[in-house]
């Protein structure tokens, strides 16, 4: 009598299993770049709304006792919330946030200011996430009011790159080639920043 068994052998068990890890190491990278897109376009979509906030508050001449940090940025409707981080920067999706803004009805660094003023500071931590935020381009997202006399966007880090200064004569709308290599600059050590100054900034 011949026993006649059948069966996977070893070679083919490795070679399914081989198959099975780059399948899930694909569909890891795949669901990684998906949850990233995720991510930054919350946070995009954050910060829009908080500069719409912003807007609306310019208009109401708030008067030069106002000053709006990361503190009451709630309370005063810019974020819905503000877990923060290192004590001064509210967590973003991706990154985070400092916020100053002001009143300069009553008197600021520049005669010409109008009602209001100040900056906002995104931290990142790496090329991908400062190149991402950036692609948004702020710079043609605002008013054009708010680059008078004094605001900018730049990024700063290792080196700081100014990609829309208009009182510099920076006016030359930025391209995504202009954000990588301004960002690539900027995290070589794993941090750097979005800076986005709005009128003028004491």
């Amino acid at each position: 009598m011949k026993n006649n068994e059948t069966g996977r052998s070893m070679v083919e068990m490795l070679g399914v299993l081989a198959i099975v890890g780059v399948l899930s190491a694909g569909a890891l990278k795949g669901y990684s770049a998906a949850m990233f897109k995720y991510k930054m376009n919350q946070t995009i979509d954050i910060t829009t709304r908080m500069l719409q906030r912003i807007e609306e508050l310019a208009q109401k001449d708030l008067g030069s006792e106002v000053y709006i940090e990361q503190e009451n940025a709630v309370e005063w409707g810019l974020l819905e919330k503000c877990d923060l981080e290192d004590g001064y920067k509210c967590r973003l999706p991706i990154g985070s946030v400092s916020i100053n803004f002001y009143d300069t009805t009553d008197g600021g660094c520049y005669e010409d200011a109008g009602g209001f003023g100040g900056i906002l500071e995104f931290k990142f931590t790496d090329t991908k996430s400062c190149t991402a935020f950036l692609s948004a381009h702020w710079e043609q997202m605002l008013p054009q009011d708010w680059w008078n006399p004094n605001g900018f966007l730049q990024v700063a880090g290792k080196e700081t790159t100014y990609l829309y200064y208009p009182r510099e004569d920076i006016t030359e709308m930025p391209t995504m080639s202009d954000f990588t290599n301004a960002c690539q600059k900027a995290c070589i050590n794993g941090k750097c920043w979005v800076q986005l100054q709005y009128r003028d900034w004491c």
